[in-house]
């Protein structure tokens, strides 16, 4: 799945060490929804110590210096009912979650161990990937009290993650064995993703206004 190849991408590209963690394939015995498990990763980030406390539950890349060790779940395009319809619907987004982001789903793709679990003094954070987050604040608000609930520590969208690596690709490098910023690389050598452009991704930065 090319989201799950991004996310390992962002997280090497930003000093994590990343294991390939892919949770067992099947529908899970104990929903109802029969809801896949998700892809999961897990990160390491040896120049921090611990995680930081109180972390926000949306995250953006500014937070990741504050991160130690986390699992890292994957929903994506290419694995759930996501559609560019939803993009413009923040109702329609908010039922997407509340069918896609069940417990006992949740539950299941963060009890891997990780491969770093013996050398951790604290629990790994458990960090979910989405598509898109709604717009309106209220109905944010209620998702993020909704993760919360689900026991997801913090929440990242792709558009941040994209975001991210397009700002860091630079076109003069060769990016071997990696895929995912080789392709992203082509993409500014000729042109078609400029700075100016990047602005487009306004999510990967945490708003102005404090709650």
């Amino acid at each position: 799945m090319v989201e799950q190849d991004l996310v390992a991408a962002y997280f090497e590209s930003n000093g994590f060490l990343v294991r390939q963690a892919q949770a067992p394939a099947g529908s899970l015995k104990s929903s109802k929804k029969k809801l896949d498990l998700l892809p999961v990763l897990t990160v390491l980030n040896p120049r921090v110590e611990e995680n930081q406390k109180l972390l926000s539950t949306r995250l953006f890349s500014a937070d990741l210096s504050k991160i130690h060790s986390a699992k890292v779940a994957t929903l994506g395009w290419g694995n759930s009912c996501f559609s560019t319809a939803y993009l413009s619907s923040d109702v329609q987004m908010m039922k997407f979650f509340k069918h896609e982001v069940d417990a006992n789903r949740m539950t299941e793709c963060f009890s891997l161990d990780s491969p770093w679990q013996n050398s951790e003094k604290e629990e790994s954070l458990k960090i979910l990937v989405v598509p898109a987050l709604p717009k309106g604040i209220d109905r944010l608000q209620k998702l993020n009290q909704f993760f919360e609930d689900s026991e997801v520590s913090g929440v990242l969208t792709l558009g941040s993650i994209l975001e991210n690596l397009l700002r860091q690709c630079q076109p003069s490098i060769f990016y071997e064995g990696h895929e995912v910023l080789q392709t992203l690389r082509l993409v500014k050598a000729y042109g078609l993703s400029k700075d100016p452009q990047l602005e487009i991704f306004q999510d990967d930065k945490p708003p102005t206004i404090i709650k």
